[in-house]
């Protein structure tokens, strides 16, 4: 048997009105809806079945207000119809008039070493060709945002002028949209993370959730063997979208977008991507200090999701670990991190993960959080080893919690020697992590910082770094 429709629901919105009220008067006639699609037909109107679901689901609303006039002829309803068409056709300017307002803003986030040139709904926006001279390509304002307002997207090369041209097209016709312009979105995202530590988180979450809000309406309107690809790219910006949340300290946001991951993953049949947010459900319960739950979830990623690229299942078994070691259970945290030695050291001949962050984590990473480990463990010699050597070292341009173009890796090394009653070294690498970029979770480890010497208090220079600590953590 075929699936029953889903019941309208009025009061969601206008719209979700209008459309109730279409498929009462419809129910009430006997018609199918197959059946209402051939009447409005005979009349010269073609209504797709498809499309007068989405109408009745309130999922759309038709632009003119022919089709509710037709329908008010049709069920003899004394022009109800139409007066609620105009009721939701307000909201509708309305709304389209808010975001309008915020795709003002959001252009305003532009940036490069060349500024696009806006003229009307038009913008002009520079790429630097192969003979190194200056071009310019014609896009439409929503199809430039979408993009992320960024002219320096065109300026790297991400998209040559023939790609803006085929997605701003696919921007004002879903239905024109394919496989390449979910594979742009792809690599427009690559270009953020390519960024992570180097820009403030907060000032990406508006266009991240700009071109997740882009991708929802191509997905709802592409043709159907476009659509998984889509929701796949728009599972991935909202794991991004997570994550920089959680950089900020708004956990519950993290989870929220994560949780959002997950679904659309499912819808698009992205399996990597739907273990990947489980992964990150354990890195945010981590951070909230729920380290059972931290280790439950990491274990169960994996256990859940059948064969695990081992580049994912390396980063598993790392916060798995690093779950158990801040519960003290050194026996448990050793055995996942053999675990996690072992998949990513499988992953080069591998070839399998799709996650960017599986890809490009790397030994350094596995490294780091070992140390991670080992500073809650009490086995500080250890950590001091696996960390010093990162953050000294001038050529490091690693990622991740031990990596130190986020400060991450240099304050866990001043807490580690703050543990091993070693103020003075503390306070030099703990003086270097407050040059950073004070994300949420580098706080977290400069106030355990600022606890572990609290012993010392009396020396001045710890005295002024824990003072500048609480000020950088308050303000």
């Amino acid at each position: 048997m075929g699936q029953q429709p889903r019941q309208p629901e009025p009061n969601v919105s206008s719209a979700h009105l209008f459309g109730s009220e279409l498929r009462r008067r419809r129910d009430d006639h006997g018609l199918s809806m197959a059946a209402l699609c051939e009447r409005y037909g005979r009349i010269g109107r073609r209504v797709h079945a498809g499309y007068l679901a989405n109408v009745e689901q309130g999922e759309r609303l038709p632009e003119d207000r022919q089709f509710a006039e037709i329908a008010d002829e049709l069920f003899v309803t004394g022009g109800l119809l139409g007066r609620l068409w105009d009721f939701a056709d307000a909201d509708r300017r309305q709304s389209r008039e808010a975001a309008k307002q915020e795709r003002r803003a959001l252009a305003d986030l532009a940036a490069g070493t060349l500024a696009p040139i806006l003229s009307g709904d038009i913008v002009f926006v520079p790429y630097a060709t192969a003979t190194g001279n200056v071009g310019y390509v014609r896009m439409s304002r929503r199809a430039f945002l979408a993009t992320g307002g960024l002219a320096a997207t065109a300026l790297t090369g991400v998209l040559d002028p023939d790609e803006v041209t085929r997605l701003s097209q696919a921007l004002h016709d879903p239905g024109r949209s394919d496989p390449q312009v979910a594979e742009y979105f792809r690599r427009m995202l690559d270009v953020y993370r390519d960024g992570d530590f180097l820009v403030k988180p907060a000032t990406r979450i508006g266009p991240v959730t700009q071109q997740i809000g882009v991708l929802d309406g191509l997905s709802r309107d592409a043709a159907r063997q476009v659509r998984p690809l889509l929701r796949s790219a728009q599972a991935e910006y909202a794991g991004y979208a997570g994550w920089l949340h959680q950089e900020i300290g708004n956990a519950n946001a993290a989870a929220a977008w994560t949780e959002k991951a997950m679904v659309w993953a499912h819808a698009g049949g992205h399996q990597q991507m739907v273990t990947f947010a489980a992964v990150r459900r354990s890195n945010i319960a981590w951070w909230r200090g729920d380290y059972s739950e931290a280790a439950e979830l990491a274990a169960a990623a994996v256990a859940a999701s059948g064969r695990v690229p081992p580049g994912l299942a390396s980063i598993a078994a790392q916060y798995e670990a690093r779950a158990h070691a801040a519960q003290g259970d050194a026996r448990a945290t050793q055995t996942a991190l053999g675990r996690a030695g072992e998949r990513l050291s499988a992953r080069a001949d591998s070839g399998e993960d799709e996650i960017y962050w599986a890809r490009v984590h790397d030994e350094d990473h596995y490294e780091a959080q070992k140390a991670v480990c080992y500073v809650d463990l009490g086995r500080l010699g250890e950590a001091i080893s696996l960390l010093q050597p990162m953050v000294t070292s001038s050529g490091s341009a690693g990622r991740g919690a031990g990596s130190y173009p986020h400060g991450g890796g240099v304050a866990m090394l001043a807490l580690a020697y703050a543990k091993n009653r070693q103020p003075e070294e503390a306070c030099h690498f703990g003086e270097q992590a407050l040059d950073f970029t004070l994300t949420a979770p580098l706080q977290t480890t400069l106030r355990r910082l600022c606890n572990d010497l609290a012993d010392a208090s009396g020396e001045p220079r710890v005295r002024r770094l824990r003072s500048r600590i609480d000020t950088a953590c308050t303000a």
